[in-house]
């Protein structure tokens, strides 16, 4: 139960790497049961060319995921918070 779960991320800005080459980047508000993850305030970017451009809310089906990443101030804060969290309920 001290483990980090997707669901901890809502709110954190995620770096996803997808299969096609491309890199978004957006805060996630939402995942369903099949871990199709729902991101606002996307930004795009193609790695063959660099082209960026805003796109707002996206959904991201996960077969197209290939790396998840955040920001490592993001990670020791929701650690944290979690640890905290534990104390508080034990």
């Amino acid at each position: 139960m001290d483990k980090l779960a997707l669901q901890d991320f809502i709110g954190s800005t995620l770096y996803i790497w997808l299969s096609d080459e491309r890199v978004i980047t957006g805060k996630l508000m939402a995942m369903d049961c099949e871990l199709n993850l729902l991101l606002d305030h996307v930004q795009e970017t193609r790695l063959k060319d660099g082209n960026e451009r805003m796109v707002g809310l996206v959904s991201v089906p996960r077969g197209t995921i290939s790396c998840i990443r955040l920001d490592r101030s993001r990670l020791d804060q929701l650690c944290l918070l979690r640890q905290e969290f534990m104390r508080q309920v034990l």
